[in-house]
């Protein structure tokens, strides 16, 4: 049996450097995460280092993607440059590795007209599909000018991973501040607040009617469905099927011209378990 690790996370030293020099109001404090022990060269590792620790894993292929919050909140031309330098490099990882490495691509989010385009070059890369956050600055991904770019994943066939991101200043402040500041960011990203954040993004994107103008887009949820679509860390808010199996392999068809929350999800998004 072939096993294929999702969401392997990598790093590029020079998007690192212009995320750390964002303003404070832009900054993102999960970037912490990256420089505890030997995570930063394990992370920018796209050789030997990761091939090996593959190996001692049992893992057959990774499908790489950089760690939130990708390009997200850089102005929109450093986004272009750096997303395209990301997706260059991750391509050239692949030539060195190609039974061993694939793809998900990074995007200018931030700089809405250039989205589709540069998933356009990232699937004539070889990229196996793109990973994306729930918003940018305080544009959501369900804004209708993002709608070029689901109408091209669509069409691809390039599944969409949505990930999560650390939740705007004003919800931390809200919901996740009070304690330690490293319990703060634990509650606020891996805790709790990562998968809040990626469920409310999914959930957006289904009352905006995005799954019934791209029917044929799939969106790839992680963490088993981010708290969307399955209750690993707390009540289910859309029910699904009862297993692990059927939650990472199975999406249901089309019942109906308006089918409810739940029957989107269903027939467009796919629930890794992990």
């Amino acid at each position: 049996m072939t096993l294929i690790a999702i969401e392997e996370h990598w790093i590029m030293p020079g998007l690192t450097s212009a995320l750390q020099a964002a303003p404070p109001e832009l900054r993102d404090d999960s970037l912490a995460f990256n420089e505890m022990g030997d995570n930063r060269q394990r992370l920018e590792d796209l050789g030997a280092g990761r091939i090996a620790a593959m190996d001692a894993q049992g893992i057959d292929v990774s499908i790489i993607a950089l760690t939130p919050p990708g390009t997200h909140p850089l102005t929109p031309a450093e986004a272009v440059r750096l997303s395209r330098a990301a997706n260059d490099l991750a391509a050239e990882a692949v030539t060195d590795n190609p039974s061993r490495l694939r793809v998900l691509s990074t995007l200018p989010v931030s700089a809405p007209n250039e989205v589709a385009r540069e998933l356009q070059r990232a699937a004539d890369l070889g990229h196996v599909g793109t990973m994306v956050y729930g918003r940018s600055g305080d544009l959501f991904l369900d804004d209708p000018v993002y709608d070029d770019f689901f109408a091209a994943a669509a069409r691809l066939g390039q599944p969409v991973f949505l990930h999560p991101q650390l939740p705007s200043p004003a919800l931390r402040d809200a919901s996740y501040r009070g304690f330690a500041p490293m319990t703060d960011l634990a509650l606020a990203t891996f805790g709790w607040g990562w998968h809040l954040d990626a469920a409310t993004a999914a959930l957006r994107l289904i009352l905006r009617g995005t799954f019934d103008r791209h029917p044929d887009l799939q969106v790839v949820l992680g963490h088993w469905g981010e708290c969307c679509c399955s209750g690993w860390t707390g009540p289910t808010v859309l029910p699904t099927s009862p297993t692990c199996h059927d939650r990472c392999r199975t999406t249901c068809g089309r019942t109906s011209s308006s089918p409810p929350p739940a029957c989107s999800t269903r027939r467009s998004c796919t629930t890794p378990c992990r």
